[in-house]
């Protein structure tokens, strides 16, 4: 339930029995409860109970945390009221039992790679075969990940890595599928005995499955907590694998490159290293399991924050990818924040055992809050460097940062860091205003379209939601995002808060280069069969004529058929700095044909990675000499568009969830800096009725995807990706080899250019309209 102000329910709402120490509530005596959003946490809510006797203060002032059960039966979890409350979850619960399925299912098998495929498949062959017993276990940390010990990553044959990585398989849920080690420390032994610190490795996958992630902490601490932690992974009985967990204690450190000394409360397989270790009160993974420690305590296990020891970018960074750290924890943030917002699932999230849990009592933030606002924060580029990062930290808490085991990277380790501040309310003010510095810092690069407009709209909304907060503050928050904005000299724009000149190249006139222009024809009085032309266009309109195909070609020999000809064509135009565009002129039947997927020659690369590769309507509903109105419209869109900047649209699908496209009117209305994308064109029977509509409304360059493959996996990072290609193209001239480069990447089986799999780009000058079928060109 949402609502601005507390609702009271009505007694057929009111749960059938709400337990919390010291008292039981019943709605036959008369006990009311209303409800109060509170901000990111779904259906959770603030409860005012009447009636309730005096409990005794045994701490200090904090949220009740209770259970309530609906009468139609199910236990949840909810925080309400103030006293000395326990845990939300229920005294006889075990936090072991609500977070084991979830760790589980993120937890891995690492070892040799499979030599072929199953034939269901799945990448290689089946979990309990010998033919992939582990050398150790891994944990999924974000979409594509696996974290893991050097030791595992690099055991066997070999062990060390290579130029390019070393490839492993990966075991999970009964599949087997291929990886590659991206990054080891250290790359392999330098003597017998234990690996030395980190002993730490990310693992790639080379294929996108859909997997779970572990919820890795953000804090930053040397042993975390003094409770009972619980460790993952896998073990060898009888020559079967079988997963293994266990529980034991953090006794203290090991030195002071993050090793942690686990008690010998429980016994630890050698199948386990690498599998990860969890704080049971918290919720979270805290550190990867390294080795037993025969004779001595229980083992040893790794800290996650030795991650922020990953290796620097040796350049300027220039994109997330650059940066590995980066990538990875940004993509575990945003990937719990999408699971957290989805209404259309059931599945148990690591934000609602959080919930359960009561995993952040007394804290600023409650868990659904963190996740929206780890979400926004990965977001946004990272800081420009550590040293700006800890001054922005330093200055919020209002004294430095001492101790540290590793000195933060991104702006989720900031966040860490003001958790240990514990003054009440001032803890939530001041992440607020850590909110408005993240949104307002310098860039290493141009933050992703409206990114830090919705960061500040997302603090703005808590500080009006939280009673707590004065309307002091509330000015006081509001005055110092102006300030800051003001001081960048940014111009809002269509996009929200930019930063001149970072990350893409800055504005100018469009310029025209030479094309190539392949125009495919239906030969309509037979099957499977199509006519061809191709020519250069150059820089002022001109179409040149290279050579055609008049004896019809089948649309599966097309690729071979126009290897030579397309390579001349190419040739003639291509210059040593750019490669020309190809335009691809079809009747609005052959939209989806996957040109960019050809290969030319037939054992080389697809055309999608050598250049860009667009479409162009070659039978639009528009006259090209038409005048009035409609062709005004069309032309001023064009031309803001090359002019920059533009604003990305997704049309037809909100959150994962379809959504009707915008009534005609809408979409004429719309600024003429709109680049509308379909996010579900192709798996929607009026998707070319949709997408006919947004071309008749003036649009010229327009984004969508082919196919629907695997749309529950890529759905919200389509959104995210298109959106950051757009605004980071800036004009409509750069978006082509934008695209070129996430299909490059797609090619190199990087995870962040799997949203480009099948994508397409319309891009439909009205200035230049193609010739006509009634214009033969002659081969020269």
């Amino acid at each position: 339930m949402t609502s601005s102000s507390p609702r009271r329910l009505s007694s057929s709402s009111i749960p059938r029995s709400v337990k919390y120490t010291g008292c039981s509530i019943a709605p036959s005596r008369g006990h009311r409860c209303t409800r109060t959003p509170r901000h990111g946490d779904g259906g959770t809510f603030q409860a005012r109970i009447g009636s309730i006797p005096t409990l005794p203060r045994a701490g200090p002032r904090r949220p009740l945390a209770f259970r309530y059960c609906w009468p139609n039966g199910g236990w949840r979890g909810v925080t309400g009221g103030y006293g000395g409350a326990q845990d939300a979850q229920d005294e006889d619960s075990d936090p072991f039992e609500t977070l084991a399925p979830l760790v589980r299912a993120a937890t891995v098998r690492v070892h040799a790679p499979p030599s072929g495929y199953a034939p269901d498949g799945s990448g290689g062959p089946s979990a309990g075969d010998v033919a992939v017993r582990p050398w150790g276990s891994g944990f999924f940390v974000a979409p594509n990940w696996v974290l893991t010990c050097a030791h595992v990553a690099l055991r066997g044959e070999g062990g060390a890595m290579a130029d390019g990585g070393r490839e492993v398989g990966i075991t999970f849920d009964g599949r087997t599928v291929r990886g590659r080690v991206e990054w080891a420390e250290p790359t392999a032994n330098p003597g017998p005995g234990l690996w030395p610190a980190p002993d730490l490795a990310l693992i790639r996958l080379l294929e996108p499955v859909p997997h779970a992630c572990v919820w890795l902490t953000e804090r930053t601490s040397k042993v975390f907590t003094r409770k009972e932690v619980a460790f993952f992974g896998c073990m060898e009985v009888d020559g079967e694998v079988e997963d293994v967990s266990g529980r034991c204690t953090i006794r203290g450190e090991l030195g002071k490159e993050g090793k942690l000394r686990l008690g010998n409360e429980d016994e630890i397989p050698s199948g386990a290293s690498g599998g990860p270790v969890v704080d049971l009160a918290r919720g979270e993974v805290i550190g990867v399991l390294k080795a037993r420690r025969g004779g001595q305590d229980g083992g040893l296990a790794i800290s996650v924050v030795q991650l922020r020891g990953l290796p620097l970018p040796q350049r300027p960074v220039g994109a997330e990818s650059d940066d590995l750290f980066q990538r990875v924890v940004h993509a575990h943030d945003r990937h719990h924040a999408d699971r957290h917002r989805r209404a259309d699932t059931n599945v148990t999230t690591w934000t609602d055992a959080h919930n359960l849990m009561g995993a952040t009592p007394g804290r600023a933030l409650s868990p659904g809050m963190r996740t929206e606002l780890l979400g926004l924060l990965a977001e946004l580029p990272p800081p420009v460097s550590t040293l700006s990062l800890l001054a922005t930290v330093n200055e919020l808490r209002g004294q430095p940062c001492e101790n540290l085991p590793l000195a933060p990277r991104g702006w989720r380790d900031g966040l860490g860091l003001l958790y240990e501040l514990r003054r009440g309310q001032s803890e939530l003010e001041t992440v607020l205003r850590y909110c408005v510095h993240a949104a307002t810092a310098e860039r290493p690069y141009e933050a992703a379209h409206g990114a830090e407009r919705r960061l500040w709209n997302w603090a703005a909304a808590v500080a009006a939601s939280e009673r707590d907060l004065s309307r002091g503050f509330r000015n006081e928050l509001g005055r110092e995002w102006l300030a800051r904005v003001n001081d960048r000299r940014t111009d809002p724009g269509p996009s929200g808060v930019r930063v001149p000149g970072a990350g893409g190249p800055p504005a100018r006139e469009a310029v025209s280069h030479p094309s190539v222009l392949l125009e495919i024809d239906r030969r309509g009085w037979e099957r499977d069969s199509y006519d061809w032309r191709i020519a250069i266009v150059d820089a002022a309109g001109d179409v040149r004529p290279v050579a055609e195909g008049a004896e019809g070609t089948r649309l599966g020999e097309l690729p071979a058929r126009l290897s030579a000809p397309l390579t001349e064509a190419f040739r003639r135009c291509d210059e040593p700095d750019r490669r020309a565009v190809l335009q691809v002129a079809v009747v609005r039947a052959l939209l989806e044909l996957p040109v960019e997927t050809w290969r030319m020659p037939a054992d080389g690369k697809t055309l999608g990675e050598q250049r860009p590769v667009v479409v162009r309507r070659a039978d639009p509903e528009y006259d090209p000499d038409e005048v009035g109105e409609d062709a005004a419209l069309r032309r001023a869109r064009w031309k803001r568009v090359q002019a920059g900047p533009m604003e990305p649209v997704v049309l037809d699908c909100d959150a994962g969830e379809p959504a009707p496209v915008p009534s005609d009117d809408e979409l004429r209305s719309r600024g003429l800096y709109s680049v509308p994308a379909l996010c579900r064109a192709s798996d929607a029977e009026d998707g070319p009725a949709n997408l006919r509509r947004v071309t008749n409304a003036g649009y010229g360059v327009v984004l969508w995807r082919r196919e629907r493959a695997e749309r529950d996996l890529v759905c919200t990072d389509f959104h995210r990706g298109v959106e950051h290609a757009v605004a980071a193209a800036a004009q409509a001239d750069r978006l082509p080899e934008a695209v070129r480069k996430l299909r490059a990447d797609l090619a190199r089986r990087e995870p962040e250019a799997y949203i480009s799999k099948g994508l397409i780009l319309l891009y439909d000058d009205p200035t230049r309209p193609l010739p006509g079928t009634d214009q033969p060109l002659e081969t020269p």
